[in-house]
Formats: structure tokens, C-alpha cells, sequence
């Protein structure tokens, strides 16, 4: 069984000096590819630096929201040009977060927009954060689409996402939240969801399933992703591993080796 981790953050601190043997660990349970994000500039520079040494490993550089005040499209555009080594498949991740402060809503939401003419501009692919902020993101993506796919990460299913999502056919990622108790609710939403608008995802190192808790999430536990959504798609575990990969193929553009 293969598999594809379209979101995580082996550029984040907590895998340093262990990165090399967890991915050596991940590719051992059939991990393919994998999507290091990038969430500021910083991160973004060490993601792709990272693909530079495993080749199965592609790239999304961004500017979360949280970072609205330290970095720049500017900047993030200069990375592109000055470091692009023909794997950055992606704008992200991007989008709005409103779970700590709602005061820089309007930096936030012209943030999101100027990535979101970057990535038209370079062909790109978006990958979005939306935390607390769903309307608002509904609001943003209609009034400046992105030209070439969304992938909504982490998916929290809410009346607006769900119609964007259903309305304009973009991807859904899901990862260990949907494992939590709290995404009992999401049941409805999910079977709105086609499969072929679903791919699977960690957000390593945060955010482990259940019933790992507590412990350094990594691309190894997208088995048990797999295997709840499953029983929320009532379809086989096999069945929906194959549709999750080549969906996530699909949508980042890589051409299996």
C-alpha cells in the first residue's frame, strides 16, 4: 500500500537530528512523497533544502498567517526565483487564522490574497489554513480564486468550507483530527465529500491521531488516517488508499518514478 503525505513540517525544530531516521522509518511502511510546508520564510529556505537531499520529497513554500507582520510576498517570491530546484508544487501553507487575535483580520485577508496572485502568477497550486476564519476564507477564495487547484488543509468541515469546496471542486485534506471525539460532527459533511476531492495528510509533528496523543506525529501514522476515513466513507481501506494517492499525485503534479 502506498502512500502520500500531502502536508508536513520536517523543517520544523523538533525533528532536528532525527529527520533522517524518521523519514528512513516512513519510506519502511511505504510512504512515497511527501509535502514539506513551509510557513514563512525561514521555513521555507530549510523545506527546500531538505528536498535537495531526499528525492521524495516536494515543496510548498508560504506565509502562514501568523507570520503576517514578519514577512513579505516580496520575499517569498525572491525565494522562489532564488532557490527553486523544479520541486516547489505548491503556494502554502496560506489562509487565515483568527484563534488568537481577529485585530489584524485585514493584514490577514491581503496576505492571503497576495499569495494567492503569486501562485497564479507561477502556475502554482494553493494549500490553505483556515482556523476560526471560515467565512472569510469563503469570502477571499470567491473573490480571488486560485487558478490552478485548492487543497484545503486540515479540514474542519463548516456550511461555508463545505460549499466552497463543493461549489468549486477542491481538495480536502484530512488528518489526525479526524480521529479526535469532536469530529463525530463531521459525519454529514463528510459523506457530502467526494473521494476524488479527498487526499490524507498528517501536519507532522503536530496534531497525532488517536491514540497516539501527546507523542511526535509523524508521516508514519497515516495508516490510521486512512483507516478512519474509511469507515467514514464506507469504502475499503485498500480501495481508498489507491484514489488518495493518485488524487494527491494529480493535484501537486508529480509523475510517479
Amino acid at each position: 500500500m502506498n502512500y502520500f503525505d500531502t502536508h508536513a513540517h520536517y523543517n520544523d525544530e523538533k525533528f532536528e537530528g532525527i529527520v533522517d531516521d524518521v523519514l528512513r522509518r516512513c519510506k519502511e511502511i511505504g510512504v512515497k512523497y511527501i509535502i514539506n510546508i513551509g510557513y514563512n520564510i525561514e521555513s521555507s529556505i530549510k523545506a527546500i533544502e531538505l528536498s535537495n537531499r531526499y528525492k521524495n520529497i516536494y515543496v510548498a513554500i508560504g506565509i502562514h498567517p501568523s507570520d503576517v507582520e514578519k514577512c513579505s510576498v516580496e520575499e517569498l517570491e525572491e525565494v522562489y526565483r532564488k532557490y527553486n530546484n523544479g520541486k516547489i508544487v505548491a503556494i502554502g501553507e496560506i489562509g487565515l487564522d483568527y484563534s488568537y487575535t481577529k485585530e489584524n483580520k485585514n493584514e490577514q485577508i491581503e496576505l492571503f490574497k497576495n499569495q494567492i496572485k503569486l501562485a497564479n502568477k507561477l502556475k502554482l497550486p494553493i494549500c490553505v489554513h483556515s482556523r476560526d476564519a471560515s467565512l472569510d476564507t469563503y469570502t477571499t477564495l470567491k473573490e480571488c480564486p486560485a487558478k490552478y487547484g485548492t487543497l484545503m488543509h486540515c479540514f474542519s468541515p463548516t456550511e461555508d468550507l463545505v460549499r466552497l469546496v463543493l461549489e468549486n471542486g477542491y481538495m480536502v485534506a484530512f488528518g489526525g483530527n479526524i480521529t479526535y471525539k469532536r469530529a463525530a460532527s463531521f459525519s454529514r459533511y463528510m459523506n457530502m465529500i467526494p473521494v476524488n476531492q479527498i487526499v490524507i495528510e498528517t501536519d507532522s509533528p503536530y496534531l497525532p491521531p488517536v491514540p497516539l496523543r501527546g507523542t511526535l506525529n509523524t508521516s508514519e501514522n497515516l495508516p490510521i488516517i486512512l483507516d478512519k476515513l474509511s469507515e467514514y466513507k464506507n469504502i475499503s481501506k485498500d480501495e481508498l488508499s489507491q484514489i488518495v494517492y493518485r488524487n494527491s499525485l494529480e493535484f501537486f503534479n508529480i509523475k510517479e518514478e
